[in-house]
């Protein structure tokens, strides 16, 4: 793998900001082609802005098709264009120019031979009609005798670019007409299937498609002045299928083999799908195979094109589209399993089966008793990212050979996940040190429906993973690679892969100009943008994307926390040391900011700068921030912290940021000085199962008079071991008949409940004896409590 070097082009993005910080954007086409997007889904427009590539219906195919390339036998890597004119060919590509006011005209001297010209679409399209445009003016006028060609694109011989041509329309009479537009349709064992109801198709021309990629005019005969303005094939649709082998990912059983060739838009690569031995069924038989698109699309048309028995290169076809089959997809949604046989769990629904039994669209047609070879699914958009295809059975299939599965959408992608490649802030800046990220900022058009989220990684050090090939190109062991002999080692691929110091990717940013949320100063980071639409009509649209960043407090801080264990819920002794990494430019710090559990005793607090005490000249506890103001700037003594406070979680992080009063906003992250060394155990709480502590009812009797005095019930206590519970006290008189509900209040110290003895309906309830019960609704552990309260008035 080669890995770029992108200080060059992130210096075009440079500016300062202030006197220690400078901002780096993606604006243009030179910056945006460092990230990797999934292929064919983005584009950069006119100004720089980063766009989703639109899926269009009812498309010119030509337009487009140098666009499209593939490897061909006797030429090589070619695309899409004019792949043939025997006569005058610096003019030929006037008929594919979109100018009907130029033309190509034979040279009068050739043989009438010559006078032909193919043109070929780079991939093959499903096609509609053929339309040939002639000039009418004086010295260029119309073929008169002529007939027109269409191939699939599959050759017929293994080492030559030699396709079968099948007439689609000749001239029966002289020809004066300055337009000729040729419906295509297949011949026979065809079918357009509705899938869903209510499509609103038009009838006349639902049936109207056909596989082609090369289209051949040739002149019957001269006559004077003869051109051709313009030749134009109107499609169904953009493919989507094209470019999923590059985008995604393919599995599949035994008996389906190479199904990404179905996804490529090459007739002259094919899937086959054969019969297990026994009736195995379709699963443990093999008849499947699943498809990972690489984004969520809007499909709402599958086409599917099974090769004829003596048709393409490569194996010999029966039966067609064989018994039957089930086509299910996914958007991407998690489940907690799946009885599909694929390596993650998703949320699949079925989009038809296609059988004899009489199910789904088998009560319109059989396709292994109609001998179908090419069907056209229509159905109303469904967000598909996942697609998988099986069998009904295992048996029956005989050998089917197809060709195509081409899926069409109404318009934009509904979602696409881009990445990008390492962002070097180091070698951006020139300095190589770590720099402090202070905050994400995007200009982006967002309309109604759709959404931009952006997620953050950071971290110092990238990890080469080596992969091994042999002179052919196969990949090996690294063993394997060493043990060989040298004639026989092909190369060695190296990929930079994220180190140990890595974080996971944050949560999602709120809102451009927010705060960096990875773990910073870091040298290296990545960007993860998911561009989300609601509707296939719109997109958004990133106009730029900036990271704000400046040179770090220090080159590094380290630290470690001391006692590792304690007591839960315990008044705990700490000491934190800060230990500084610095160089001659660092600017120091004068703040430190702690994240902390619970209350700290802050007139208790000491502070050491080197071996010698100081006073801090401000202790300040807001919420779980300790913030503390030094006396001095420090730049290279150590510093520690003593302080006393509780815990009651397991496994509790003491994070510490580092801050300067004259670079305000700024904070500095402190590295663990040694694995873990900022986290403290709870050793018996580990072992126990209890979650609550420290319950205190403040009077087992409310008197709610009004006086003052145990007007309302006040419940406290602590809650051990699990994060982001929602605790609930439920109240019920003797007969078991609930009165209310209430929610907890988070005190500093842990949770509260009070409650004024009256029911949801503002009624002071009757005096008597109450049963309540507290519950943490925590997955495990000891999490409820019961007992009595009485009301008394």
């Amino acid at each position: 793998m080669i890995i770029r070097n992108l200080s060059l082009i992130f210096s075009l993005v440079l500016s300062a900001v202030t006197a220690h910080g400078e901002t780096l954007t993606f604006q243009d086409l030179e910056t945006w082609s460092t990230w990797r997007a999934p292929a064919g889904l983005t584009h950069i427009g006119d100004e720089g802005q980063l766009q989703l590539t639109r899926f269009r219906r009812n498309i010119d195919a030509v337009g487009d098709a140098h666009r499209f390339f593939y490897e061909s036998k006797s030429r090589g890597r070619v695309s899409g264009g004019i792949w043939e004119a025997n006569s005058n060919p610096s003019d030929a590509v006037k008929i594919i120019d979109g100018d009907p006011q130029t033309f190509w005209q034979p040279d009068p001297a050739d043989e009438v031979e010559d006078w032909a010209i193919e043109i070929d679409l780079g991939r093959a399209v499903l096609a509609s009609e053929i339309r040939i445009t002639f000039p009418d003016t004086a010295g260029a006028r119309p073929f008169r005798q002529f007939t027109v060609y269409a191939s699939t694109g599959t050759r017929i011989s293994v080492q030559e670019d030699l396709v079968l041509l099948e007439p689609v329309y000749r001239t029966t009479q002289p020809n004066s007409a300055s337009e000729i537009v040729i419906p295509l349709r297949f011949i026979s064992r065809a079918r357009f299937l509705e899938v869903d109801a209510g499509l609103d198709l038009d009838p006349k021309t639902k049936e109207n498609f056909r596989v082609i990629q090369r289209i051949r005019i040739e002149a019957e005969e001269k006559n004077s002045d003869a051109a051709l303005a313009e030749i134009s094939v109107r499609a169904l649709g953009d493919n989507i299928s094209i470019g999923a082998p590059e985008r995604g990912r393919f599995v599949n059983g035994i008996n389906s083999v190479d199904p990404q060739n179905l996804f490529d838009a090459d007739m002259n690569t094919n899937n086959l799908i054969g019969s297990s031995f026994g009736s195995l069924g379709w699963k443990d038989g093999g008849v499947w195979f699943g498809v990972d698109l690489g984004a969520v699309f809007f499909v709402d048309g599958f086409f599917v094109y099974s090769f004829k028995p003596d048709e393409g290169l490569v194996g010999f076809s029966i039966n067609g589209l064989g018994p039957g089959y089930t086509v299910l997809y996914s958007d991407g949604a998690q489940a907690l399993r799946s009885n599909l046989p694929v390596p993650e769990a998703f949320d699949y629904t079925e989009l038809f089966t296609h059988s004899l039994d009489g199910s789904g669209l088998g009560s319109f047609i059989d396709p292994n008793r109609d001998r179908l070879f090419y069907v056209n699914y229509a159905f109303k958009p469904r967000k598909m990212r996942y697609f998988f295809w099986h069998g009904i059975r295992d048996t029956g299939w005989g050998i089917v050979k197809w060709a195509e599965f081409m899926l069409f959408s109404p318009g934009y992608p509904a979602e696409v996940t881009l990445q990008s490649n390492f962002i070097d802030l180091g070698q951006v800046a020139g300095d190589d040190r770590p720099k402090v990220i202070k905050s994400l900022t995007w200009d982006a058009d967002l309309a109604p429906g759709t959404q931009l989220q952006l997620r953050s990684r950071s971290g110092n050090t990238r990890t080469p993973v080596y992969t091994f090939y042999n002179k052919i190109g196969e990949e090996v062991s690294e063993d394997k690679w060493n043990s060989s002999p040298k004639v026989l080692r092909g190369p060695v691929d190296t990929t930079l892969v994220v180190g140990e110091d890595w974080g996971d990717w944050s949560n999602v940013y709120q809102a451009s100009g927010e705060a960096f949320q990875s773990e910073s100063p870091r040298r290296f980071i990545l960007l993860e943008m998911i561009l989300a639409t609601d509707t296939p009509d719109t997109a958004a649209v990133v106009n730029s994307l900036s990271v704000e960043y400046e040179d770090a407090l220090l080159q590094g801080a380290r630290g470690r926390i001391e006692p590792r264990n304690a007591r839960p819920n315990q008044d705990t002794r700490f000491t934190y040391t800060l230990l500084p990494q610095m160089e001659a430019t660092d600017t120091g710090f004068d703040l430190l900011r702690f994240t902390v559990p619970s209350r700290v005793a802050t007139n208790e607090l000491e502070l050491r700068i080197g071996q010698q005490s100081a006073t801090p000249a401000r202790v300040e506890q807001k919420g779980d921030s300790l913030l503390i103001d030094l006396p001095r700037t420090v730049i290279a003594d150590s510093v520690q912290v003593v302080f006393t406070t509780r815990i009651l979680d397991n496994a509790t992080v003491f994070p510490l940021d580092l801050g300067l009063a004259g670079r305000p906003g700024l904070w500095q992250s402190v590295e663990p000085a040694e694995r873990r060394s900022n986290i403290v155990m709870l050793p018996a709480l580990a072992e126990s199962l209890r979650l609550i502590d420290e319950f205190a009812l403040a009077s087992p009797v409310i008197t709610p008079n009004g006086d003052g005095i145990h007007d309302e019930l006040d419940m406290r206590f602590v809650v051990f071991k699990v994060d982001a519970v929602a605790p609930t006290l439920t109240l019920y008189d003797l007969a078991g008949r609930r009165i209310t509900k209430i929610q907890s209040i988070p005190t500093e110290t842990g949770q509260r409940f009070t409650w004024s003895g009256h029911n949801p309906a503002g009624e002071l309830v009757e005096p008597g004896v109450y049963l309540y019960r507290l519950d943490l609704n925590a997955d495990s552990g000891r999490d409820t409590r019961t007992g009595t309260i009485a009301v008394a008035y």
